[in-house]
């Protein structure tokens, strides 16, 4: 704003009665150039942040084409919405009804930016970084395409790692179906054997064959990572030293979709090494599932994380590849 608006609203201030129309004008001339700022603001986070196709060779990623800023970017328009909302709501109580349609208008718009960079089972939702970093990272929990709206929001709201796991364990078979929903989607040619093997995990769990059901998801997300990844690019995804060295699988170095779909892979890779006396994991675990077959790693529950993961995974690719 100019110092000549600026001295306007403070003599306008000082005056009795208040010239109403000479105030009308002031804003008019702020909101126009507030809007100017905001929309090459807007243009300028939709291009950092709005998803963009990795390189994609044939038959390995190129990790340098997937990595980006994320977090702090998404953070920023996820929490963009309310921010506008407590900075323009007070206003709205002072102007004509055309002020709070152009305002909502706006609030439209941004939250369908917003909605925009998730699929179609999180736009609804819309969660909050600090919330996926929970549910992705620290529990392992898929939500990149699968499970449904329902159950996403169900998952959310829950208040605990221990609710999460329970509702998971319950709703099984319509995250079955919300799976299959998905896998029948993809078409890829290139995927259409890792599709059908996906497949053969919800027969094998629906037939009541959890064990078979467990070591066929755990396998084929081996082998969706050997297949699709080079080496470096792997290990980058999967090396999971927390346990040693504290370090998490860190969101704001890749693209939205490899962050959301690959942390609660990282996660499955946590380190288990029977030689050393590691106590086998009670929650779903490429290492153990292979190295640790027992009743404690093998149940119905974490079948359905299985599934969940090699689902995200094989639509992940269906999706970036040529």
């Amino acid at each position: 704003m100019t110092d000549e608006p600026e001295k306007a609203l403070v003599d306008c201030a000082d005056l009795e009665p208040v010239d109403l129309s000479r105030l009308h004008a002031v804003m008019e001339q702020h909101t126009r150039e507030w809007h100017a700022q905001l929309g090459k603001q807007l243009a300028a986070a939709a291009a950092a942040v709005v998803p963009v196709l990795p390189r994609i060779t044939i038959p390995v990623v190129e990790l340098d084409s997937v990595r980006r800023l994320l977090s702090e970017q998404l953070a920023d328009l996820t929490g963009f919405n309310d921010a506008l909302r407590r900075l323009v709501e007070p206003m709205t109580t002072v102007f004509e009804d055309h002020w709070r349609d152009q305002w909502r208008d706006m609030f439209a718009s941004i939250g369908e930016l917003v909605r925009n960079l998730y699929p179609e089972n999180l736009r609804e939702a819309v969660p909050r970084l600090e919330g996926l970093e929970v549910l992705l990272i620290d529990e392992g929990i898929p939500l990149m395409w699968v499970p449904g709206p329902q159950t996403v929001r169900a998952l959310l709201d829950a208040p605990n790692a221990a609710a999460r796991r329970r509702l998971i364990g319950q709703r099984w078979k319509g995250i079955a179906s919300d799976c299959e929903a998905v896998l029948e989607t993809v078409d890829h040619p290139r995927l259409k054997e890792d599709r059908d093997f996906a497949l053969h995990v919800i027969a094998a769990l629906r037939d009541g064959h959890i064990a078979a059901a467990q070591a066929l998801a755990a396998n084929l997300l081996d082998s969706l990572l050997q297949k699709h990844f080079d080496k470096a690019t792997r290990i980058e995804l999967t090396r999971n030293d927390f346990k040693a060295k504290g370090i998490k699988f860190k969101l704001d170095e890749y693209k939205v979709n490899v962050a959301l779909t690959f942390a609660p892979v990282w996660h499955a890779h946590a380190k288990y090494f029977p030689q050393n006396g590691d106590a086998i994991p009670r929650v779903f675990g490429r290492h153990p599932s292979a190295h640790g077959v027992s009743r404690t790693q093998y149940s119905r529950v974490n079948t359905v994380y299985g599934l969940m993961l090699v689902t995200s995974v094989i639509k992940f690719f269906d999706v970036e590849m040529p």
